[in-house]
């Protein structure tokens, strides 16, 4: 498919073209979609689909990983790590952009998608578990920890996309609200860019294994909330 707008223009037409800013993050919001955004325009230019971004954003993701298992605790391996999880989330948010700025969103392409992110929340924490069981840098107790923190992120996830599809089914459609920048900075914890970037601390593993943990009990504590509050939105009769 030849592409019809330039770069400039590919980017300033996705920049009115974006999602709801309700209940995403300060990052997500101000780093990642601005990121994501170009990507998307480059992609675009180069005639990449959707389908090869979401592809894209996994290899890279799995890179990333990959450094962190491989070369262990160090300022390159952090810097390194960090950059190419941080660059797969981007393009995480470029494919669902590449669709929209081309009209190619199709049902395949966002189960592909979702299926991706399922993959990528897995693949992380235990990558977190390997590599400070295989270099020594926490003790057997700790390692509980990344165990616990894939099961509170994977089923944070599946909370999320179920229940934007039971609305979808259901034709709920919220009442619009300005975004909360309070609640944008209280996700902040919870959002998978600033999980990345703490891999920037993975040059001394005891930092990085404690702002891990931080994130861990953070994350506990928004999932419990988001749960309950998705459960009672679900419950009201309006959304039967």
């Amino acid at each position: 498919m030849k592409a019809e707008l330039s770069f400039g223009e590919a980017v300033a037409r996705l920049s009115q073209a974006q999602k709801s800013k309700r209940g995403v993050s300060l990052y997500s919001r101000f780093v990642n979609r601005p990121l994501g955004r170009v990507l998307a325009a480059a992609a675009y230019r180069v005639g990449a689909t959707p389908n090869q971004v979401t592809a894209a954003s996994a290899l890279v993701t799995v890179a990333g990983l990959a450094v962190v298992i491989v070369a262990g605790p160090g300022p390159l391996a952090g810097i390194l790590g960090a950059a190419l999880l941080v660059l797969g989330f981007a393009l995480d948010s470029a494919d669902g952009q590449v669709a929209r700025l081309t009209g190619r969103s199709s049902p395949a392409g966002e189960w592909l998608d979702h299926v991706v992110d399922a993959g990528k929340i897995v693949a992380v924490h235990a990558t977190v578990l390997v590599a400070a069981f295989r270099f020594g840098v926490a003790g057997a107790g700790w390692l509980w920890v990344p165990l616990a923190f894939q099961v509170v992120a994977i089923v944070t996830f599946a909370g999320g996309v179920l229940i934007d599809l039971l609305k979808r089914a259901s034709s709920t459609v919220d009442a619009p609200r300005a975004p909360s920048t309070l609640r944008a900075l209280a996700l902040l914890p919870a959002d998978y860019g600033i999980l990345a970037l703490s891999f920037l601390l993975w040059w001394w593993a005891p930092l990085f294994l404690t702002v891990y943990t931080l994130l861990f009990a953070a994350n506990t504590v928004i999932a419990v909330l988001l749960v309950v509050k998705w459960f009672r939105e679900l419950s009201r009769p309006a959304a039967l």
